[in-house]
Formats: structure tokens, C-alpha cells, sequence
């Protein structure tokens, strides 16, 4: 388990003195965003590109059985790794990051049911090769403890933005543009609960009438949790950016920092 950030990495010193564990610190927490945002993308382009599965799977986790298998497991494993060696400021940050990241690499390893997987049978799009008939050699429990460790990876994301990204990192950072930066997270942990909300709800629903109201919504709500997740851990780490020799980064940020 990771320690507590030292104080004299947690609190950021002047963004332009070359403190490069200060730097490695901020680069961590970039880094986690940028596998957010970039996961749905990757499993559903590099899908449709190298394995021609013109239609979305049901969620993101049926990328799974997908050619994409193994960059869904992967990336899933990377951020896992992330999220552990992360040091928080505090315990709590330190214990959330912590879980997180188990939670991150149970994704990983217990995948979820077959059922409905978009390709079934296809010689490029499928790369485990189960089908409906024979999935039950992978016990119902997995796909059941699949949801539920999602379920608790998207919680910890939600706290990561309603409370631990709230706090300052230095006393140096308050101002009016940090209270700019803390509506962003707000709205980030907000769009994540709605649509943890959703799902939990649509499946209740679906469970209840036998209906399908929606095939793919578990894959554009998990979509529309995992990039507020990663814009808010991209928004936490780029605090260099103002002082950075790329225009573009400097642009960027100027209203938030």
C-alpha cells in the first residue's frame, strides 16, 4: 500500500522550479486522465478498424471478448497500477486511490457475461471465442462480481472529484479560479452519479418488464463516466500547465489556472 504523499511533494512549490518528483507527481495524475478519456475510444475504434465490429457492444466491458481483449485488460491494468502507486496528500486519499485501483485490475480480471455480445461467431471481431450456447463455462458469479466492482471503481471516482479534488493541494492555489476548478469536479462527480444512476435504473427496469429499452446504454452511460474521470484527474494534474512551453496547454487551462 502507498504512503501519504511527503508534504514537500504534495504541496506544489513555484510550478517553474524543476522539482522533478513535483513533476513526476502532476505527470501520474495526467496520465490517469488521459486513460479515461481514451479508453472508450481506443476499444471502439481499434474494434471497428482491426477487427471490423461495425456496431458498439452493449457496454464496455464486452470489449472484453472483442479483439481489443487485450489493450481493454491492459489499460484496465495500467490505470490499476496508477491508482495504487498514486500518493494522496492524506490517508483517505492514499485508501480511495488504493481501492480504486483494485478495483480497477477486479474489472480487469473477472470479465462480464457473454450475453449479447455484438459479433458472436465472426473471424475478425471476436477474439474469446465463447458463444451463447457455451457460455456457462464461465459461472454466473463472475459477470455479477464484474458489476459489482465496477459499480464501486465508478464510487471512488465520484469521491475523488465531490471531496478529495476539492481540497488544495497548497494554500498558494486558492483563489477564484480554483473555486472554477472545483465546479468542474462538481460537475464531473455529478455526471458520474447520473449515469451510474441510470444504468442501475434502466437495468431495474429491463428486469422488471422484460423489455430492452436501450441496447447499448451500459456502454454510453460507462462512456459518459469514465470522461469526467479522467477530464477531472487531467484538470488535477495540470498545474505546470501555465508555464508550460506549449501554447496550446497554456491556452487551454488560462481560465482554470
Amino acid at each position: 500500500m502507498n504512503k501519504p504523499a511527503d508534504k514537500s511533494i504534495a504541496n506544489s512549490p513555484n510550478p517553474q522550479q524543476p522539482n522533478y518528483e513535483v513533476m513526476s507527481y502532476y505527470l501520474l495524475r495526467q496520465l490517469i486522465g488521459i486513460l479515461g478519456i481514451a479508453l472508450p475510444f481506443i476499444l471502439t475504434f481499434g474494434a471497428k478498424y482491426f477487427g471490423h465490429c461495425n456496431e458498439a457492444q452493449p457496454s464496455i466491458s464486452h470489449y472484453y471478448y472483442s479483439i481489443t481483449h487485450i489493450v481493454f485488460v491492459g489499460v484496465l491494468c495500467v490505470l490499476g497500477g496508477f491508482l495504487i502507486t498514486y500518493r494522496g496528500k492524506t490517508k483517505f486519499e492514499n485508501y480511495t486511490s488504493n481501492l480504486a485501483g483494485a478495483f480497477a485490475f477486479g474489472v480487469a480480471i473477472f470479465p462480464t457475461n457473454f450475453n449479447g455480445f455484438v459479433g458472436e461467431g465472426g473471424t475478425s471481431c471476436q477474439f474469446i471465442k465463447l458463444t451463447t450456447s457455451n457460455n456457462d463455462i464461465v459461472p454466473a458469479y463472475i459477470g455479477r462480481l464484474h458489476f459489482g466492482l465496477a459499480a464501486l471503481l465508478f464510487i471512488c471516482f465520484v469521491i475523488f472529484c465531490l471531496k478529495i479534488f476539492q481540497e488544495l493541494d497548497d494554500i498558494s492555489q486558492a483563489g477564484y479560479k480554483k473555486q472554477r476548478r472545483n465546479r468542474v469536479y462538481k460537475i464531473c462527480g455529478y455526471a458520474i452519479m447520473a449515469s451510474i444512476v441510470c444504468i442501475a435504473g434502466i437495468t431495474f427496469y429491463n428486469d422488471k418488464t422484460g423489455k430492452d429499452i436501450w441496447p447499448n446504454y451500459i456502454y454510453w452511460f460507462e462512456t459518459t463516466s469514465l470522461l469526467p474521470f479522467g477530464i477531472s484527474w487531467l484538470l488535477k494534474g495540470s498545474v505546470n500547465w501555465p508555464h508550460s512551453t506549449n501554447s496550446i496547454k497554456r491556452k487551454v487551462i488560462q481560465y482554470l489556472r
